[in-house]
């Protein structure tokens, strides 16, 4: 998925703290967690077609004007299942398996694996937006970041130091663009149960968004950082309607992983 850097660690210490400290709240999210499950609820509910698919996502830094590729997935759909494919070091695997209703991380390199209800990445998500509140925070997290269109099509959408801008193109079949984005969500709801990269929130808004309309994202460039001190990264998007053999492949390879890999707490692998 998008690759982004681990924002500034003062930054990212808060978002952790919210984590933390949010399972004090724990009587007080339900409402909140209801939120969480149907913005994941939403694209399942418009997906009447299972058909496979694959998306190349390629993620490069910006710098002194030219792209330096950093980053690639493949991300193959099949069976009401999302496989992310890292093709980079450390060429891990994640399965969105909304049959079982869980996550599972892969690492390749250490014979690992961790998996984690959707329930319970929901819940954290939840769980910080209900501190975020009671923290006049929602701001600061994007929380309350809306995506809007430009007059020539384009979705962006900002907050605190981050701007996002996508291009979009129309997806084969609305259902497609629905899985995607409830893919997207998914996958940085997971990477905030970890803390990992930025804030999520925004991302599934323009996730969101972008499927609203029955489309892709082609391009979503993220600047983050104001003035001198910026950095700038731009994901690429190719989706293909049919699973190529080697796609096939990978996904049946996934299953005899789950069987072999040792099972480890989520925190505890690389």
């Amino acid at each position: 998925m998008d690759c982004q850097p681990a924002p500034p660690k003062a930054r990212w210490t808060t978002v952790a703290l919210f984590a933390a400290l949010c399972a004090a709240y724990a009587a007080e999210n339900r409402p909140c967690a209801a939120v969480e499950a149907r913005l994941d609820d939403a694209a399942e509910s418009h997906s009447t077609d299972d058909a496979p698919f694959q998306v190349t996502i390629e993620i490069s830094e910006i710098v002194d004007g030219k792209p330096h590729p950093i980053d690639r997935h493949l991300v193959i759909f099949k069976d009401n299942r999302a496989y992310d494919f890292s093709l980079v070091p450390p060429m891990d695997v994640t399965v969105v398996d909304w049959n079982e209703k869980q996550m599972t991380v892969l690492s390749r390199q250490k014979s690992l694996q961790s998996s984690i209800p959707i329930a319970s990445v929901l819940q954290t998500a939840a769980q910080i937006r209900v501190f975020a509140k009671k923290n006049d925070a929602e701001e600061r997290l994007g929380i309350s970041a809306q995506a809007t269109r430009t007059a020539d099509g384009a979705v962006e959408l900002a907050f605190a130091d981050y701007q996002y801008k996508a291009t979009t193109h129309q997806a084969t079949t609305p259902q497609q663009a629905a899985r995607f984005a409830q893919f997207t969500g998914a996958v940085k709801r997971l990477n905030l149960a970890r803390h990992r990269g930025a804030p999520p929130f925004a991302r599934i808004s323009l996730g969101n968004e972008i499927a609203s309309k029955g489309e892709f994202p082609k391009n979503v460039q993220l600047t983050i950082g104001n003035g001198s001190t910026t950095r700038t990264l731009v994901s690429h998007y190719t989706a293909k309607d049919a699973l190529s053999p080697e796609s096939e492949d990978r996904v049946n390879k996934v299953q005899g992983m789950m069987t072999l890999y040792s099972d480890v707490p989520l925190s505890d692998l690389p």
